[in-house]
């Protein structure tokens, strides 16, 4: 790329005095087409003042450089552009009026800017797929209830699934309306449980008054809901590894047994369940779906030195898709220069996504649109690592994608973590059935 690299200044047309219009795209007289695709960085760079245009108005625009080269331009690009190896010419590029020199000077600058930061990169995704597979195949399932529905008595979901800002947007879409009340769901019609399920008492009354009910809570978290009340039935304190994050299912849980349930957010507490007088030979715990399995080991750890005869869960019940997503992220950022988390500035799950990539001491940003890139990130960068959270819509990524190869040649690997079953072997005991979101390899 570096031996093709070209910056000049062509003339061109087209451009009024008082604005600077950003190539979209060239059309150069030797090289033919080239393309722009960082086009959208460099507007957004000047439209943050990265360097102030003065006031002037900032416009996205093809530029015809072939037909300025017979004199007739009025305008002047200023360009950077090099060949890939198929020969397709790769640039970016802005203008100004040939009258206005300050104008000329800025694209000039932010045209140097950019280009010293064309090269060839690698670009690692981590966890592309945001969503587990329970709230995946739940979101699906109320789509086809919403299929066969009557317009008129739309499906109601009781809470809203945890899953990915285009999935939510598709449910709307089929006419799926979401509610935290029973009370505002028909009589006669359907209401349909999230994956992360539903209290008891929810469940109770959409029975009692006969509606129709479509379940798509996740295999596993329904296990750790059944769990609750088979410890509690049976006279036990149930302690609920829950984590440090709020989850969506946790309440759901707790409503299982409310009455014997007990909460554990961090490892430190297991010294405080003294305090609730439980009963050390009448101790279960059940692991929350939802957080990592990692965060989960420290606190049964702790527990069952503190309360050695405490009981729970078999192993092969704990859900790994965030243990997975978690070790994906980490993974990534330990092998490139930069990582950009992918969601919106107020989103609790790409804040967690970003705290994950940060563990390693490597850079970390977060962009929820394209154009918030800043070449300030990119110096020195050759690595880039990028993790979509469940608030970034689906069109984000290729937009990221698209503009970063405006800045020279990019591979593009994805790299996921998946915890699978290993089969029984040689007539031993199997485990549970599969998981929706990847199962346990250790026990």
């Amino acid at each position: 790329m570096n031996r093709t690299m070209r910056v000049e200044r062509l003339s061109v047309s087209g451009v009024r005095p008082g604005e600077i219009v950003v190539a979209t795209g060239v059309a150069h007289p030797e090289r033919g087409p080239v393309g722009s695709p960082a086009a959208p960085l460099l507007a957004a760079a000047l439209g943050r003042g990265e360097p102030d245009p003065g006031g002037r108005r900032i416009r996205l625009h093809p530029m015809d450089g072939a037909a300025g080269a017979v004199g007739t331009g009025d305008a002047v690009l200023v360009m950077a552009s090099y060949l890939e190896l198929d020969g397709r010419a790769v640039g970016l590029g802005a203008a100004a009026h040939a009258d206005d020199r300050a104008a000329v000077d800025i694209c000039a600058e932010l045209v140097a800017q950019w280009a010293g930061l064309l090269r060839s990169r690698r670009l690692l995704v981590a966890a592309p797929e945001p969503d587990c597979a329970g709230a995946r195949a739940g979101v699906e399932t109320i789509l086809r209830a919403a299929r066969v529905a009557r317009r008129e008595v739309p499906v109601h979901v009781y809470g809203r699934p945890v899953a990915a800002v285009d999935r939510i947007a598709r449910l709307a879409e089929a006419g799926v309306a979401f509610t935290d009340d029973l009370d505002a769901v028909p009589d006669g019609s359907v209401v349909a449980f999230p994956p992360h399920g539903v209290p008891l008492p929810v469940r109770a009354e959409a029975a009692a008054r006969g509606l129709g009910v479509v379940d798509t809570t996740c295999p596993l978290a329904a296990l750790a809901h059944r769990d609750v009340e088979a410890y509690a039935h049976r006279g036990d304190t149930v302690v609920l590894m829950t984590g440090a994050r709020d989850t969506a299912g946790e309440w759901v849980s707790v409503s299982q047994a409310p009455e014997s349930v007990l909460t554990m957010r961090n490892a430190a507490q297991a010294s405080d369940l003294q305090r609730f007088g439980v009963d050390p030979e009448r101790l279960s715990l059940v692991v929350q779906t939802g957080i990592p399995v990692d965060d989960a080991a420290g606190m049964i750890t702790a527990l069952r030195d503190r309360y050695p005869r405490v009981r729970g869960q078999h192993y092969d019940a704990l859900c790994y898709a965030a243990t997975d997503r978690a070790a994906a992220v980490r993974s990534v950022a330990g092998a490139v220069d930069l990582t950009l988390v992918l969601g919106a500035a107020d989103d609790p799950d790409a804040g967690q996504l970003e705290a994950e990539a940060a563990a390693g001491g490597r850079a970390v940003r977060r962009l929820a649109a394209a154009g918030e890139l800043a070449a300030a990130w990119l110096t020195g960068v050759n690595a880039i690592g990028v993790v979509p959270a469940r608030s970034a819509p689906g069109a984000l990524m290729p937009q990221v994608l698209d503009a970063l190869a405006g800045l020279g040649p990019l591979s593009v690997t994805e790299r996921e973590v998946r915890t699978a079953p290993r089969p029984a072997v040689d007539g031993a005991a199997p485990g549970f059935p599969a998981q929706p979101g990847g199962t346990v390899v250790d026990a």
